[in-house]
């Protein structure tokens, strides 16, 4: 049986009335300088007025303050309705893991490993810090076993052969959050419950475009995630036996076109960082639809989150854009803005 959900949702959709409109993001955009925008930023509170004006202090400035709405909403939660925000925000660690991962496999600088991460409550920025200055994605996976991290048993198993793969490892991350995030969300009702699958569909979706140039039909094994909704085994079989690109992305357009995701596919895909906005951008069009429809569900909680990330994600385009001076128009352009 779902949880109740009613005082969660009424501070979900509180705290979604402070995430910033699209007049401020575009105002931002036009700052003239980094100066300018730190003391815009600080005017708005996502940054303290004596925060130095810098690419990399004002990114530390805006992780913060999305801790702090995390912070707001778990403070409403009880221990059995935990889970469910558990659900949610693990996702989060998922994509910090997996960015934090790679750049440790790639030697990035620390800071760098942080960029667009979301602060959780079982992965606040001081671990999120430690874990981007492991030297090694060996040496990440010991501190989340260390601290006993829920998604660090299935990484462990995944690292302990003789020469890991990233590869494998990522994907092996992908599946222990599906698993677990499939058993739970039933407890949230059946917004939740889609909303996994759709996370899972986008993993699959990613997969299918990074993957298709490999052209082997080992690829599906090795890749495939369960749980999603529109993007199954089957399907994926048929996409990977395409044999252009053009007729992957026609076909993921037809078997998406139902779904949350798709709206992201009614046009051509020239840029993959341009899709990971539209989808992204459908997904919140997608909760703000089932709010209308279900105001008692997940959809307020999950539409907070999935915006959340799209403000920090769109505030590190507007820090970098005003540092590198590029055009606002420029900067605007590469924004998710609902």
């Amino acid at each position: 049986m779902a949880r109740y959900l009613g005082d969660i949702n009424t501070r979900a959709r509180g705290l979604r009335t402070h995430l910033l409109p699209a007049s401020d993001l575009e105002r931002l955009a036009r700052a003239t300088s980094l100066f300018v925008l730190q003391r815009e930023l600080s005017g708005l509170g996502y940054a303290r007025s004596d925060a130095p004006a810098t690419a990399m202090s004002l990114e530390k400035e805006i992780r913060r303050h999305a801790a702090g709405q995390i912070t707001i909403l778990e403070r409403w939660c009880t221990d059995d309705r935990r889970t469910i925000l558990a659900v949610i925000f693990e996702d989060e660690d998922r994509r910090s893991i997996q960015a934090i991962l790679r750049g440790a496999q790639q030697g990035t600088a620390t800071e760098a490993r942080m960029a667009g991460l979301v602060p959780t409550r079982s992965l606040p920025e001081r671990a999120l810090l430690t874990l981007a200055g492991q030297p090694t994605p060996t040496d990440v996976i010991r501190m989340l076993a260390l601290w006993s991290h829920p998604l660090a048993t299935s990484l462990a198993a995944a690292a302990s052969g003789p020469h890991p793969s990233l590869f494998e490892i990522e994907i092996e991350l992908q599946r222990a959050f599906a698993r677990r995030a499939s058993a739970r969300a039933h407890l949230g009702g059946s917004q939740l419950v889609e909303y996994v699958k759709q996370v899972v569909d986008v993993m699959n979706t990613w997969s299918a475009l990074l993957h298709f140039v490999e052209r082997d039909p080992s690829i599906v094994d090795m890749t495939f995630v369960d749980g999603g909704r529109w993007l199954t085994r089957d399907v994926f079989h048929k996409l990977m036996s395409l044999e252009t690109r053009p007729q992957l992305e026609k076909r993921l357009a037809w078997e998406l076109r139902k779904s949350a995701l798709g709206s992201a596919f009614r046009h051509d895909i020239e840029d993959l960082a341009q899709l990971e906005s539209a989808m992204l951008h459908a997904q919140i069009d997608w909760q703000n639809r089932a709010v209308r429809i279900d105001p008692s569900g997940a959809a307020p909680i999950i539409g907070f989150a999935i915006e959340l990330r799209a403000e920090v994600l769109n505030l590190r385009r507007i820090i970098w854009g005003v540092a590198l001076r590029a055009p606002a128009a420029l900067i605007q352009a590469d924004m998710v803005v609902a």
